[in-house]
């Protein structure tokens, strides 16, 4: 079988940044910056965006996406993309202003609009670092009121919510500029739910006026690798947050949605073969004490995972943490 351009994903430190640049110059998609901004920002010529965000840590980490064959780079009204045959990858900045839900909206058009009009119409995953997600604009937050725009972008562009919703996170970030990262692909994923959880899009009234557009994960089978892009998850059962105030009983139930999306993923997929690598992206509010969830996770799934920890608003108030993965597995037929 020859093998689909599938990307691969990496989270390093400077110095395995640096050794990445050097070993796979012309192949990387995009890069995403945690921890305090490098000056002058080291890459050209490919779509990279500093989130904003802290490491607990307090060093620079970064998350690369990579491709096994060259890919090229264009910036197509404002936003920067690289592609291969299959993927295109691109990221997208704008400041803060008080029309933030209309810029959120005119932004997602575009995105849509690029990726359609380049041959990759599938979303198959999207980060959202939104400056002060929880403040309130005219009595209604601010996620909630991007949550509006989102949806309005997927209907106007034409997008079945239920089929084309991607996997995706949004996390707050200190004042400034919001940051839009996504993959997208010519061929559609499959979208995954927690039988836990209420979908997303299907939240009731409370949540706002618009449940957040997303599915739980992507799953794609291509060439000779199975990949799971698993959204930001967090302590929620059916649309409830459960443990308000505790982060050791959240961090849990949070490992327990994660497990359930993996047994939904291989109950679709027709597999239970092991996912060989797992990377988790784990994302803390800034005050709360981390509760060896490194260890947790290692414990839950295995020593081959890695993991990533940033400080972050959450999109709920009464959520103190939230996790996100890669999942990677040979395809079946190797």
């Amino acid at each position: 079988m020859s093998k689909v351009l599938v990307p691969a994903v990496a989270y390093v430190d400077s110095q395995g940044m640096h050794a990445l640049q050097a070993a796979h110059r012309g192949h990387m998609l995009g890069v995403l910056a945690y921890g305090e901004r490098a000056d002058p920002w080291p890459l050209t010529a490919i779509p990279s965006a500093w989130t904003g965000l802290h490491t607990r840590e307090g060093d620079a980490r970064y998350e690369v996406w990579m491709s096994r064959t060259p890919v090229s780079f264009d910036t197509v009204d404002g936003i920067a993309c690289t592609s291969n045959d299959e993927v295109l990858f691109g990221t997208i900045e704008f400041a803060e202003t008080a029309a933030f839900e209309a810029e959120a909206l005119a932004h997602y058009l575009r995105m849509f609009a690029i990726v359609d009009r380049a041959g990759y119409p599938h979303l198959l995953r999207i980060w959202h670092y939104l400056p002060q997600i929880h403040l309130d604009e005219d009595g209604l937050e601010r996620y909630k009121r991007f949550s509006v725009s989102r949806h309005e972008a997927f209907v106007r562009s034409g997008r079945d919510i239920a089929r084309d919703a991607p996997a995706a996170s949004a996390l707050g970030r200190r004042p400034g500029a919001a940051v839009i990262a996504f993959l997208a692909g010519r061929r559609r994923a499959m979208p995954i739910e927690n039988p836990r959880q209420t979908s997303a899009y299907r939240y009731p009234p409370q949540y706002g006026p618009r449940g957040p557009t997303f599915a739980r994960a992507a799953y794609t089978a291509w060439g000779d690798q199975e990949q799971l892009y698993v959204s930001g998850t967090a302590s929620i059962v059916g649309h409830e947050s459960a443990h308000p105030g505790e982060p050791v009983r959240q961090a849990e139930e949070t490992i327990r949605n994660l497990r359930a999306v993996l047994t939904e993923t291989d109950a679709r997929a027709a597999t239970a073969r092991r996912w060989e690598q797992l990377l988790f992206k784990v994302y803390l509010r800034p005050d709360v004490t981390q509760p060896d969830l490194d260890q947790r996770l290692r414990n839950s799934f295995g020593e081959q995972v890695d993991v990533l920890v940033l400080e972050a608003e959450i999109c709920r108030r009464e959520l103190l943490l939230e996790i996100e993965a890669i999942a990677l597995r040979p395809a079946a037929d190797l």
